[in-house]
């Protein structure tokens, strides 16, 4: 049986990972983001290694100081460094891990010194979805055992609910 500890990253990350140099400007990456309708750009060195990442919210912040020129600033200026990365052989419970420890919700992947891709919390709460034999790895047999009603009521309902109404 798969669990969060066995999956690895690789099976979710987005491998087309949109990236930008850092002497460009805000106002580029914002049309990078929106042309491909994501929500972060990493930023990386000449070589293309990651050093750093901006996302919506970023560009959000900028435009309410309603100071135009902000969006002319080099991205190395606002990017948020580092940039938080995880090994491609990493599970899923490692990247929950991540997350929760930096408080981020996006992750770069590399193996080795290179960006493989990317994975989003949204990533990993849509393979729980998609695979509820995942929740007993990642609630703990403890709490499933003290908590086993609650728990069945939870997949059959909310769970039931969600994945019907697509």
């Amino acid at each position: 049986m798969s669990s969060i500890e066995t999956i690895s990253v690789s099976s979710f990350m987005t491998r087309d990972v949109k990236t930008e140099k850092e002497d460009q400007n805000v106002l580029t990456a914002y049309r990078i983001m929106n042309e491909n309708n994501i929500g972060c750009v990493i930023i990386v060195k000449k070589d293309d290694k990651p050093i750093g990442i901006i996302t919506e919210r970023d560009v959000v912040r900028l435009l309410g100081s309603l100071n135009p020129s902000l969006l002319q600033i080099p991205l190395r200026d606002i990017m948020s460094k580092p940039v938080i990365t995880i090994s491609i052989n990493s599970s899923l419970r490692d990247a929950i891990q991540t997350m929760q420890q930096n408080n981020i919700r996006r992750l770069v992947i590399t193996d080795g010194e290179r960006m493989v891709g990317i994975i989003r919390d949204k990533d990993i709460f849509r393979a729980i979805m998609n695979n509820q034999d995942l929740i007993p790895s990642l609630l703990g047999d403890k709490l499933l055992i003290e908590r086993k009603t609650v728990y069945d009521q939870f997949g059959q309902h909310w769970f039931g609910d969600i994945l019907h109404k697509r």
